[in-house]
């Protein structure tokens, strides 16, 4: 929160953007409060950084296969769908209560696959997914805070580094490490990096 107090952002959750005139620079927001009221606030702005709605594909939400959210429903430990034993889902098709993130597809994609295969010959699903996920902020140039974390938002920092505070290091990671990692890794298939954990 340190570099949200020393650049004077002003934090907006649980808000839905409608409607931006740039050349006035305000932006209306629908928010909705715990009862469920909806309410339409109008705010000025110097810079405007808004995070779009994940949703699920139409093909998705409209299938058996939805939640009530649209997603994939999926036992948020071993992937699979409750209601179809051959279905397993990952990544932004699922339910899964987590951030929806590369790191977080390599976390699961070694459980669903390890899950699939046992799942073949009808025995016990052995491998479960913790939660992992993360997203490196860059908070100022040069510096990065490697956001890690777990469901509920529980810290899993992978670095015996104390997890809120940037770092050049990460920084590298971002600009250098990851991308390769992306690009000649997880797009061609390969894992080096991420095991599944099984059941205890």
């Amino acid at each position: 929160m340190d570099y949200v107090e020393r650049y004077q952002a002003r934090l907006s959750f649980n808000s839905n953007l409608v409607r931006v005139d740039g050349r006035r620079k305000t932006a209306c927001f629908e928010t909705e409060d715990a009862d469920g009221n909806v309410r339409t606030e109008e705010k000025q702005f110097d810079m405007l950084h808004v995070t779009p709605p994940q949703v699920a594909p139409d093909f998705l939400r409209d299938s058996p296969l939805a939640d009530a959210s649209g997603f994939c429903k999926v036992n948020e430990k071993t992937l699979q769908h409750p209601d179809y034993d051959n279905v397993f889902a990952l990544g932004d098709a699922c339910s899964s209560p987590n951030a929806k993130t590369a790191v977080t597809i390599r976390k699961q994609i070694v459980v669903v696959a390890g899950n699939l295969l046992v799942n073949k010959e009808d025995e016990e699903l052995p491998l479960v997914y913790g939660g992992y996920g993360a997203c490196p902020l860059a908070v100022e140039k040069g510096k990065v805070v490697l956001a890690e974390f777990g469901f509920g938002g529980k810290l899993m920092p992978t670095f015996p580094l104390k997890p809120t505070v940037s770092r050049k290091l990460y920084w590298f990671f971002k600009t250098t490490v990851f991308p390769w990692l992306y690009w000649n890794g997880m797009l061609k298939g390969k894992e080096w990096l991420a095991h599944a954990r099984k059941k205890h």
